[in-house]
C-alpha cells in the first residue's frame, strides 16, 4: 500500500477527551467507508519534539497497509500551560487488493497532564489488541505510568548515543516486552555472520575464536559485541568495539591448526553488507545482502510483526552493559 488517503480530518484546542472521541465518531459517519476497519494494535507514539513527532509519524504512513493501526501521537510539553490540543485523521486505501481504512489521533499534551498519559490513552485504546507504545526522542523513568499501560516497549539503542540506555532498557524488561529496532536493523550482520560458519569445515572455528573487532555507533556495537559473547562463550576482553558510522565485524580464529578471518562489512555510504570467510589452507567464501533503503520506516515492519520476548536478544543486551565503551 502507498501513503494512506486522507478521508477527514478534526481539530481542536484544549479539548477534553470525550470531545476527541465525539470527533471520532463523527469522521466515520458521512464515509462511505469498507465494511471492515483494519486494525491490529494501538500504537501509541511519544516524543517531546515536533521534527522527531514528524519522523515517526512519517515511519507508520510508511507502512501503509502492512500494519494498520490506531496511531495515537502525543507530543509532550511539561512545562506548557495545562491542556491538550487535538488532531483527529481518518485514513483509507488499498492493500492486497482490499480496501481498508484506520485512524490516527495526535495529542499535545501540556503541563500537568503529562503526569497522568496513562489515563488519557486508555479511552483511545482498542479493546483485546496489544498497546505498543514507542519512545522515539527518551526513554521513560522506572515509575512511567505509560510502562504498565503498555503491553510491548519500542526503542531505538542506536539513537541514544551512549551505553547508559542500555540499564534503563534492563529495567524496562523485568516489567514488559521490549522490541529494539536497533536489534532489528542487525539482523543482515547476524544472519551473514551466521552463515560464514555453515558446513562441517567451518564450523569448529566457532570454538576457536580468538579475537573479534566490532565497529559502529555506540547501541549497535554494543548490541552485537554482548551477543558474540553471549552466544560464542567469549570472555568480555575477547571483543574489541570501535567507534564507527557503519557497523562491520572482524572475527580472528583458530582451529585444527589453521586459522580463519571472518567478515561482515558495509563499505562506505554503500546500501550493502558483504560477509567474507578466509581459511588458511582452505577455502574462501562470501556474500552479499543489499540493504533496504535508509528511510525512517526501516525496521519497523519487523519489529512490530514480532511483539513478544527475545532471549537472544536480551542476552545480548545483558553482556552489553558490561562492555566497556569504545
Amino acid at each position: 500500500m502507498a501513503q494512506p488517503l486522507t478521508l477527514s480530518v478534526w481539530s481542536d484546542e484544549n479539548v477534553k477527551v470525550a470531545d476527541v472521541l465525539a470527533a471520532m465518531e463523527g469522521l466515520r459517519k458521512p464515509e462511505r467507508l469498507p465494511p471492515f476497519r483494519t486494525t491490529v494494535m494501538t500504537l501509541v507514539m511519544l516524543a517531546s519534539r515536533r521534527s522527531n513527532a514528524d519522523w515517526a509519524m512519517s515511519a507508520v504512513y510508511e507502512l501503509g497497509g502492512r500494519h494498520p493501526a490506531r496511531t495515537l501521537l502525543i507530543l509532550t510539553d511539561p512545562y506548557g500551560d495545562t491542556g491538550v490540543d487535538a488532531e483527529v485523521r481518518l485514513l483509507g486505501g488499498r492493500a492486497d487488493g482490499a480496501e481498508l481504512w484506520f485512524e490516527d489521533i495526535e495529542l499535545t499534551v501540556r503541563g500537568d497532564v503529562t503526569d497522568h498519559l496513562d489515563s488519557l490513552i486508555e479511552p483511545f485504546t482498542v479493546a483485546d489488541l496489544p498497546v505498543v507504545s514507542w519512545f522515539v526522542d527518551g526513554l521513560p523513568a522506572a515509575d512511567d505510568a505509560m510502562i504498565r499501560a503498555s503491553d510491548v516497549i519500542l526503542v531505538d539503542a542506536r539513537g541514544f548515543g551512549d551505553t547508559d540506555c542500555f540499564e534503563t532498557i534492563a529495567s524496562l524488561l523485568e516489567e514488559r516486552p521490549v522490541v529494539d529496532l536497533s536489534w532489528v536493523r542487525l539482523a543482515p550482520w547476524r544472519a551473514l555472520l551466521a552463515g560464514l560458519f555453515d558446513g562441517r569445515e567451518l564450523r569448529p572455528f566457532l570454538s576457536g575464536v580468538r579475537s573479534v573487532q566490532v565497529f559502529g555507533k555506540t547501541g549497535p556495537r554494543h548490541l552485537l559485541g554482548g551477543w558474540l559473547v553471549d552466544r560464542l562463550g567469549l570472555e568480555h576482553d575477547v571483543v574489541e568495539l570501535h567507534d564507527a558510522l557503519h557497523v562491520s565485524i572482524g572475527i580472528d580464529a583458530v582451529a585444527g591448526g589453521r586459522t580463519a578471518r571472518f567478515e561482515v562489512v558495509r563499505a562506505g555510504d554503500e546500501r550493502m553488507v558483504t560477509a567474507r570467510a578466509h581459511i588458511s589452507g582452505g577455502p574462501e567464501s562470501s556474500s552479499v545482502v543489499v540493504l533496504p533503503d535508509a528511510t525512517p520506516a526501516w525496521g519497523l515492519a519487523d519489529a512490530l510483526s514480532h511483539l513478544e520476548r527475545d532471549p537472544v536478544y536480551e542476552g545480548a543486551l545483558r553482556v552489553a552493559l558490561a562492555l566497556p565503551s569504545a
